[in-house]
Order: C-alpha cells, then sequence, then structure tokens
C-alpha cells in the first residue's frame, strides 16, 4: 500500500515551520519519521500536507542551562543515550533510549518525534513523566511550557494544538541522593514492550524515600503514573516487602489489555516485578550520589 498523495515543504527554520502550520489544511509535522512514514504508507494517517523539521540543526542539542537539562526536540534517541551528562545524571532516560527498538531506529528516531507520536507503548513518554519535565511548545504567538502530566492526553493524542512545535524537553537536575532506573521487558529483540517502568526518587539523610515519581508503559491506553505507589514508598526504607506492596499497587492502577504480544495477566505479572527492580536500583543510585 503506498500513501495518498500530499503536498510537502521542508523547511529550514523554526520560524518557516511555523508559519506553514498557522492554518489551512490538516498538516503533519515529520521529525525522526519512524513512526509517520510507517503510518502514512498503511494510510493510517492521510494528511494533506507534511512538513519535513529535519533541516531545522538548531532543534538538535543537549545541555544544561542552569538547573534545568535541556534536550533539543530534534536530538536523536542515540544521541541522548549516549551523552555523557545524561548517563551520568539521569540513566533513566539512558537505559530508556538503549532499549528502543534497535540501532536503525534509535539512529533516526528523534526524542520530540517519540513524545509526540504518544504511543502507548513507547519508553520516552514514562521517562518524562518520572522525571517531571517539561514540553516547551512554539506556535506563531510564542512559546508554553507544558508539564509531563498534562502532556500525553491519551494514546496517540498530545496537549499540542495543530500550529504547534515541540521544541525542546527540561528537566530539573537534581542534587545529591537522587536516583533513576528504567526496566522493561519486550518480545523479542526489537519487539514491542510487553510493559516498562521508570522509577525516579530522591533519599533522606535517614536514608527513607524523600521524593517519588513512578511511570509506567504498555499496560494502558496511555501512560500511567502510580501515584498510590509513590505515596506507599515516602517515609520508607525499600525492604522487599514494602517494595512488594508498592509493586501489587502499581498493577492495580494499571489498565494492561491482552494481545498477541502478551496476554492481560501476563503484563500484570511483568509489571509487578519491574516495578520492584527498577525502584530498587533507582533507590541503590540514590543511595551512592
Amino acid at each position: 500500500m503506498y500513501p495518498k498523495s500530499f503536498d510537502y515543504v521542508a523547511p529550514k527554520s523554526l520560524g518557516e515551520a511555523l508559519e506553514l502550520l498557522g492554518g489551512g489544511p490538516e498538516v503533519k509535522v515529520l521529525a525522526g519519521g519512524q513512526s509517520l512514514i510507517p503510518s502514512l504508507k498503511l494510510r493510517v494517517l492521510s494528511p494533506e500536507a507534511l512538513v519535513d523539521i529535519t533541516r531545522i540543526k538548531d532543534l538538535c542539542y543537549v545541555r544544561h542551562e542552569g538547573h534545568v537539562l535541556v534536550i533539543g526536540a530534534l536530538t536523536t534517541v542515540a544521541a541522548v543515550a549516549n551523552d555523557r551528562t545524561v548517563a551520568s545524571s539521569f540513566p533513566v532516560l539512558r537505559e530508556a533510549g538503549e532499549q528502543i527498538a534497535d540501532p536503525l531506529v534509535r539512529n533516526r528516531g528523534t526524542i520530540g518525534g517519540n513524545l509526540c507520536n504518544a504511543n502507548p507503548i513507547n519508553d520516552l513518554p514514562a521517562v518524562m513523566l518520572a522525571l517531571n519535565a517539561s514540553m516547551v511548545a512554539m506556535s506563531r504567538r510564542g512559546s508554553r511550557r507544558i508539564d509531563a502530566d498534562s502532556f500525553f492526553t491519551g494514546a496517540g493524542h498530545t496537549a499540542l494544538a495543530p500550529e504547534e512545535i515541540l521544541t525542546q524537553v527540561e528537566i530539573p537536575v537534581q542534587g545529591a541522593g537522587f536516583g533513576s532506573a528504567y526496566r522493561k521487558v519486550r518480545k523479542g529483540s526489537g519487539g514491542f514492550s510487553i510493559a516498562g517502568v521508570a522509577s525516579c526518587l530522591s533519599v533522606a539523610g535517614d536514608g527513607t524515600i524523600a521524593r517519588c515519581r513512578i511511570a509506567m508503559t504498555a499496560v494502558g491506553p496511555s501512560v500511567l503514573r502510580a501515584e498510590n505507589a509513590e505515596r506507599a514508598l515516602l517515609g520508607e526504607v525499600p525492604s522487599d516487602s514494602v517494595l512488594d506492596h508498592v509493586a501489587a499497587l502499581a498493577a492495580d492502577a494499571s489498565h494492561p489489555s491482552s494481545d498477541l504480544t502478551a496476554s492481560e495477566e501476563y503484563r500484570r505479572n511483568v509489571l509487578h516485578k519491574l516495578v520492584e527492580e527498577a525502584a530498587h536500583a533507582s533507590y541503590e543510585r540514590a543511595m551512592t550520589q
């Protein structure tokens, strides 16, 4: 099957791209294209125009701005996963990036494209939720920040307006006593996720957990926070019994479905184990910071 015909434009600046999105026919933005191009080919999507922003090199970067790690939307998954700053400060982001699909996808797919795709089985939305990240959206009217809790609105949907482009992701840099981890099970070496868990937490001076965010992917119609599980960890040292209770609360908050990849029951069982592993790993890292 081939895509329906559409207009194609490749702007070289963000301003030009925003002008093209400012109204008129239905337009889709092409970043890495690892999800969009197959959708066009299968006619899952049939836009009237395609705006290819891959030539806007100003949107490719990983840098610190004060106490915030800033990642340009066109930065590839591989570039982020291989960045030394990311590896040392945010292992959850590195671990997730290294497990996305295969090297070809990681070298072509972009951070912004992955997030805007908002696929319920994508890895990075859960990571951004756990990291309490903010997304910066630009339009001709200016910019606005959207926190991760509000950005993902459903399967394939985000809070971006049709005329907006995601330009960068902002992640608050944490101090000593912070740890993060990502754990995932997928079908085969490059297969779809069965379940994935991102955990980020901070430890107080007495070794108890002071702050915690746990996000889950592939176990619901969209990325999910395990808020009851987070609350159960606060003030605790994560012993085996505590982690088992926390994992059970996370599984209760999930809404997995059965498909050709895995059954609902299997996904819940996998999720339980992944929550335990991710929380334990992030705690161990926090204790050594």
